[in-house]
C-alpha cells in the first residue's frame, strides 16, 4: 500500500505541477525525495521534507495528507513487523508469511522481514509434510474429518501445500460416502428398536457433510423412541417386581390391576398395556 500510494501521490502531484505553474518544479522534487527517504527508512527526514513545502503551493494539501499517511503506516508496519518477530521466534512459520503478506509496500520494512520469511519456509515446508503424513494415517483409519482438517491446515504457499488440493478433495468425498454409510446403518439399527446403537452411528457423521442434517433429524427421533422404550421397559420390571411380591407373600387375592407385557419385535408398536380388572 505505502510504495503504491506514494508513486500515486507523486503521479497527482506531477499533473498538478504540469497544469499549474503556481507548483513549481522544485516543490515536486522535494516531496519525490520524501517518498525516497521514507522507503528508505528515514521518516523523519521524509516528513520535514513534505512539511517544508510552501504552504501557498498547490500541492501544499497533498503533502500534509502524505505525511498523515506515512505516519498511520508506518505505525502499522512496524506493529506488524514485531508481531510477526514473535511468530518466527514461536515457531509459528504460517503466520510469519501471512505476516509478510500483510506488510504495506514500504521497503524498509520489507527488506527487515525478508530474513525471516527466507528461515520460515523451508520449515514450514517441513511441517506441511508432517501434516500430510498425518492426514494419511487418519485416512487410513477411516477418520476422514481429523484427515481433510490435517490438509486443511497446510500452507497453500508451501510446495506440499500446492499439490494438496486433490488430495483434499479425495478425503472429502470419502468423508460423504461413509457418512451415508453410517446413516444408512443408523436406519437399520433403529428399524430393529436397536435405538442406542443407532444413535452411536449418528453421532459420527461429521457436522460439515450434507448428511449431517438428516442425522440431526433421526438423533431427535431415536432418542425420543429409545426415551419411550426405557420407560416401557421400567414400568414393565415395576409390574412384574409387584406380582413377584405378591406370590411371595401367598395372597390369593385377585391383583387390582393385569399386565399384559406382549412380545413383540417392537416394543413401541405393543408394549405394555394396562387392563382394569371388573370380575
Amino acid at each position: 500500500i505505502g510504495a503504491c500510494c506514494s508513486n500515486a501521490i507523486a503521479i497527482l502531484i506531477g499533473l498538478y505541477a504540469l497544469l499549474n505553474a503556481s507548483a513549481s518544479r522544485s516543490e515536486f522534487d522535494i516531496l519525490q525525495k520524501a517518498i525516497k527517504h521514507y522507503q528508505a527508512g528515514d521518516l523523519e527526514e521524509a516528513i520535514a521534507l513534505a512539511e517544508s513545502i510552501p504552504s501557498d503551493s498547490l500541492i501544499y494539501e497533498q503533502s500534509l495528507n502524505t505525511v498523515q499517511q506515512w505516519q498511520q503506516q508506518w505505525q502499522g508496519a512496524e506493529a506488524l513487523f514485531k508481531a510477526t518477530e514473535q511468530a518466527f521466534y514461536q515457531e509459528r512459520w504460517s503466520d510469519v508469511l501471512e505476516g509478510y503478506d500483510k506488510m504495506p509496500s514500504i521497503g524498509f520494512w520489507q527488506k527487515k522481514m525478508e530474513p525471516l520469511v527466507k528461515k520460515a519456509k523451508p520449515r514450514l515446508e517441513a511441517e506441511a509434510q508432517g501434516l500430510l503424513k498425518q492426514a494419511y494415517k487418519q485416512a487410513l483409519a477411516q477418520d476422514f474429518s481429523n484427515a481433510i482438517a490435517l490438509l486443511e491446515q497446510i500452507h497453500p504457499e508451501t510446495p506440499t501445500g500446492a499439490k494438496v488440493q486433490p488430495k483434499l478433495k479425495e478425503y472429502q468425498q470419502k468423508q460423504q460416502i461413509r457418512a451415508e454409510y453410517l446413516l444408512q446403518e443408523a436406519y437399520e439399527q433403529g428399524g430393529q428398536g436397536n435405538f442406542i446403537q443407532a444413535l452411536v452411528y449418528l453421532s459420527q457423521i461429521p457436522k460439515e457433510t450434507p448428511t449431517y442434517q438428516k442425522a440431526r433429524i433421526k438423533i431427535a427421533e431415536y432418542s425420543r423412541k429409545q426415551h419411550l422404550k426405557e420407560e416401557v421397559e421400567r414400568q414393565a420390571a415395576l409390574a412384574r417386581a409387584v406380582l413377584e411380591k405378591q406370590r411371595q407373600s401367598g395372597v390369593n387375592q385377585k391383583p387390582l390391576l393385569k399386565v399384559n407385557v406382549e412380545s413383540s419385535r417392537s416394543p413401541l408398536k405393543h408394549g405394555l398395556q394396562w387392563q382394569e380388572v371388573n370380575d
